[in-house]
């Protein structure tokens, strides 16, 4: 023991010289090693969640939107006959079909307001039905006139006429004339067409005949001298 009561302080065995008690000793090569810092944790963003789920939520209502559209169908009015320009339509006329995707045909629910219109054009079987394919009431072109017609068995085809037809009009001569038939008209259109109730295979045929025309056609229908040869329409 040192003079004063203090003796040294004895270091344990292997402590570097240097070394305080407390403090650990410095490497070697003088480098001081890096702290390691904890690693961070990932912030949590609410909003980006909330708004991946909205994205989610509403692909999803669209896809499911346009699925059922693909798969909707609207009933339309179809025309199931011919019907030609200048004629009543019937119920028979008419039907109805489901169709896909946006359609500017008339509704189903509509069909019945179209009976008893007059098709404004030709309409053709397989047709979705329009509102300007109909007219409220019969028109004809400016200058044209309809003529009805008795024809007598054999003087119109053995196979008969529909409507749309277009026929040759020829004024026959009487029993007694030394005269050939005469054209009367040309390129006709047969507008209907019905069985003669008073002559057995006669024909009650209307045709659409230019106006200047009509006098003499129904004037050689009245004498019975009358024939309709079917042509090729223009």
């Amino acid at each position: 023991m040192r003079p004063g009561g203090f003796s040294p302080q004895t270091m344990p065995a292997g402590t570097p010289s240097g070394a305080s008690a407390g403090h650990a000793a410095p490497p070697s090569n003088g480098r001081v090693p890096a702290v390691q810092s904890p690693l961070p944790t990932r912030e949590r963003r609410p909003g980006y969640i909330a708004l991946a789920v909205a994205l989610i939520i509403g692909l999803a209502a669209i896809g499911a939107y346009l699925y059922t559209q693909a798969g909707s169908k609207t009933p339309v009015v179809v025309v199931i006959k011919t019907v030609p320009v200048g004629h009543t339509i019937e119920r028979s006329d008419l039907s109805t079909a489901s169709v896909a995707g946006e359609i500017t045909a008339i509704a189903g629910s509509g069909l019945d307001s179209i009976v008893g219109k007059t098709a404004a054009v030709t309409l053709l079987p397989h047709t979705l039905l329009q509102r300007a394919m109909v007219a409220d009431v019969a028109t004809l072109p400016t200058g044209q006139a309809l003529v009805g017609v008795a024809v007598a068995p054999g003087q119109l085809p053995a196979d008969g006429l529909q409507s749309g037809d277009s026929v040759e009009v020829l004024g026959l001569p009487g029993k007694n004339s030394t005269t050939s038939a005469q054209v009367l008209a040309s390129n006709v259109k047969v507008f209907s067409t019905a069985e003669n109730p008073s002559t057995q295979g006669g024909s009650l045929v209307t045709l659409q005949v230019a106006g200047n025309a009509a006098p003499s056609i129904a004037a050689a229908s009245n004498n019975q001298l009358i024939a309709l040869v079917r042509v090729n329409g223009s």
